[in-house]
């Protein structure tokens, strides 16, 4: 693929929140990264100050608590906008990895240039504020989903939304995903089946 093309997938994903950015304004450069199955983007600690966007392919989230337990915090296809925002804005490290389910292509820019960029086109603003929403929504489901239903809902949850996972991603992590224990998830499975 072609940097043009990934341009063109960045605008196409913008361009669905809200229409309207003047993409011939845009001109920061970008890196290309290929990352495969296992390989992260940047791990817990880690400072990074890029903003990725996901052309192709599948991100976890993931944090790993003192005591060495691994929670999965959220799961993302491609095309999407990935990163730290803590990272980014303030600098911090970023209290989370990204870490490649499978290969996946990611473009980055440095986060300071790239808000400069779109800070100067209304348009790009509106788009980036709408991407922002939709973040915060699925937020609020997944965590509202977390108190109010069962186990075996959650886990029904995460076959329709990823059914591409419920096979190959690993047990242990379809089970922190949906916040039960991977001895719980066995159970659930032998339920349903």
């Amino acid at each position: 693929m072609d940097r043009q093309h990934f341009r063109q997938q960045l605008a196409d994903f913008f361009d669905q929140y809200h229409a309207g950015t003047d993409w011939t304004r845009f001109t920061l450069g970008f890196e290309v990264h290929a990352v495969k199955r296992g390989d992260c983007l940047f791990r817990q600690g880690d400072q990074s100050a890029q903003m990725y966007f996901l052309s192709s392919g599948l991100v976890r989230y993931y944090s790993v608590s003192e005591s060495g337990k691994e929670y999965t915090q959220t799961i993302a296809k491609a095309p999407r906008v990935v990163g730290s925002t803590r990272a980014m804005t303030l600098g911090q490290p970023a209290l989370f990895t990204i870490e490649a389910l499978e290969n996946c292509i990611a473009i980055s820019f440095p986060w300071k240039p790239f808000y400069a960029q779109m800070s100067q086109d209304l348009a790009f603003m509106h788009a980036y504020a709408k991407f922002l929403e939709a973040i915060f929504i699925r937020k609020e489901l997944k965590e509202s989903a977390m108190v109010k239903h069962s186990a075996t809902q959650r886990y029904l949850d995460f076959c329709s939304d990823f059914p591409e996972l419920k096979d190959s991603l690993p047990k242990q992590q379809i089970a922190a995903y949906i916040g039960i224990t991977p001895v719980a998830l066995s159970r659930i499975r032998a339920q349903i089946e």
